[in-house]
């Protein structure tokens, strides 16, 4: 499986596990069943689809069709909801409707699921049927030699670009105050020595497996700021967990993300410390989104105003030629078939700049960031063992790198809702951290892991940014820049409301910069009046410009 100070890793042996198959019933299916069940229900001038419009729940619907399973194949089969009873209470109607099309059916073992799976996926009133994932080794170390791939520092990854992400310059402004952050994986040692006085609880589940490796992606984000290990990117986080394992037997991803996002605020942060398989799949480990509750669970969570960093698996996949079982290319991103999560997706690098994608890392057009893939110095000892007082130095995966992004976003959250009042939407966390400003890979055409995020430069780009934030109309911006109402000779710019403001040296090159988006905005503007503004509406927008400055 991995290697880890230079031992062989074997996969834990699982428990013995019951089998769940998911299935999501059509909506016209549910409406029918709804109409038949209320009879005469319908007012004059009233259509059948507006008296359908509350539909029967999956579990309502799948009642009969598991009872003539159960008769003709003589095996135990039982029904219940993905969202479980005691969640629906706590979650409010708009997205409990969300799931109200799904249920799961467990069965005694994986041959009778995939019959069962196989059976109904094929019936016209179910949109999907599937055998859940079921436990499967978290995305940690890969095979890797050391040897071959030298460390830049115990924490090289907190260390400024192109190393790192820069989280030490960004402690001058922040440590994760304010803001949330969850682990989902199946165990974790919460009394580690660098962990425990973080008081880290658990939201939902068993801590089961992998206990090793859960310690280690939490004392990358929220290793105490102490006398003892390392510290934590984000140090000051809340940080709790949430665990694949419900019970000691039973094992869903997506009901821990349900249960995850409803004790969590909009803002919070969480990170999915998992991988799965797919049914029919020729490939190995990819992300847990390609199930298909999995991925509403993570939609769910990211409408909530969570923001949701998912590992990108150990397969080494090229994500854009993947097909699910239907041939649909769900992760290439611009194809008919790409549906996007609102996950922030991370693959692994090399530890040493410029950052090559680690071969062991899926990898395609989803994915938006990376970072170090290896030689993670962190908490624990990568994976199964349970020690409070154990380090590793050769933790990696993307199971290694998505921490580093996950505490990259916490910063960003913790910096913006100390400076604004508010954290920033899922969306916009994931613009910031993907975007061109950050570190590419060493060769991003061949890699295809996005960029490893910059704080520096991500802080840096928003105050800047924020200079014009008093200047209510687009169009006087873009006046001020393409008059020259803003002289962007080195060391002085003009803010309104300030007048001249002496800058940094480097202002020239980022007012080209900003000068070439601003153009191309205003080009894009310019086609809602057929490719070209009028001169009277460029009067009109140059003469609020002036107004604005006094003139």
């Amino acid at each position: 499986m991995g290697m880890i100070d230079g031992k062989e890793l074997d996969p834990v042996e699982a428990p013995d596990v019951q089998r769940r198959v998911v299935v999501k019933v059509t909506d016209a299916a549910r409406r029918e069943r709804a109409l038949k069940e209320r009879p005469g229900e319908r007012r004059a001038g009233e259509r059948e689809d507006d008296v359908g419009r509350d539909m029967v729940d999956a579990f309502a619907y799948l009642g009969d069709v598991v009872a003539e399973y159960q008769d003709r194949v003589a095996a135990e089969a039982y029904l219940e909801p993905v969202v479980g009873r005691d969640d629906q209470e706590r979650l409010g109607r708009g997205r409990r409707a969300r799931f109200d099309g799904y249920a799961a059916i467990t069965v005694r073992d994986e041959a009778s699921a995939a019959e069962l799976a196989k059976e109904l996926d094929a019936r016209d009133d179910v949109e999907t049927a599937y055998v859940e994932g079921g436990p499967t080794p978290p995305p940690g170390p890969p095979p890797v030699n050391a040897g071959d791939d030298p460390r830049s520092g115990n924490q090289g990854y907190l260390d400024p670009a192109p190393h790192g992400i820069d989280a030490r310059w960004a402690w001058g402004a922040t440590d994760g105050t304010g803001i949330g952050f969850v682990d989902l994986e199946q165990g974790w040692t919460l009394n580690h020595e660098d962990l425990a006085a973080a008081g880290i609880t658990i939201i939902s589940g068993v801590s089961q497996a992998y206990h090793g490796h859960g310690t280690a992606v939490l004392g990358e984000v929220v290793a105490v700021d102490n006398a003892k290990g390392g510290v934590g990117i984000a140090p000051a986080a809340s940080a709790r967990v949430v665990s694949q394992f419900r019970t000691s037997t039973t094992y869903s991803t997506a009901a821990a993300i349900i249960s995850a996002a409803d004790a969590m605020s909009p803002g919070d942060v969480l990170l999915l410390e998992a991988q799965t398989t797919a049914a029919g799949s020729s490939t190995t480990y990819l992300p847990v989104e390609v199930e298909q509750a999995v991925f509403d669970a993570i939609r769910d969570a990211v409408d909530a105003g969570i923001v949701v960093v998912e590992a990108a698996g150990n397969g080494g996949n090229d994500l854009d030629d993947w097909t699910d079982a239907s041939g649909r290319h769900l992760l290439k991103v611009g194809d008919a078939d790409y549906r996007d999560s609102g996950a922030i997706m991370v693959g692994a690098a090399s530890s040493a700049a410029p950052h090559s994608r680690l071969s062991f890392s899926n990898h395609g057009s989803r994915i938006d960031c990376y970072a170090w893939g290896q030689n993670v110095d962190t908490t624990g000892d990568g994976w199964t063992g349970t020690s409070t007082t154990a380090y590793t130095g050769s933790f990696g995966g993307t199971s290694g790198a998505s921490p580093i992004v996950t505490g990259a976003a916490v910063l960003l959250q913790s910096w913006q809702r100390a400076r604004s009042g508010h954290p920033f939407s899922p969306g916009t966390v994931r613009s910031w951290l993907s975007s061109s400003l950050n570190t590419p890979s060493a060769d991003p055409a061949t890699d295809r892991i996005g960029v490893m995020p910059d704080l520096k430069a991500i802080f840096e780009r928003i105050e800047w940014n924020d200079r014009f934030t008093g200047i209510d109309d687009r169009f006087v911006y873009w006046v001020y820049i393409l008059f020259g109402i803003i002289n962007d000779a080195p060391g002085l710019i003009w803010v309104p409301g300030k007048g001249p403001v002496p800058v940094d040296p480097d202002w020239r090159d980022v007012g080209v910069r900003g000068r070439r988006e601003l153009v191309a905005a205003i080009a894009r503007e310019a086609r809602a009046f057929d490719g070209r503004l009028t001169a009277k509406q460029l009067d009109r927008i140059a003469e609020k410009a002036f107004r604005a400055l006094g003139r």
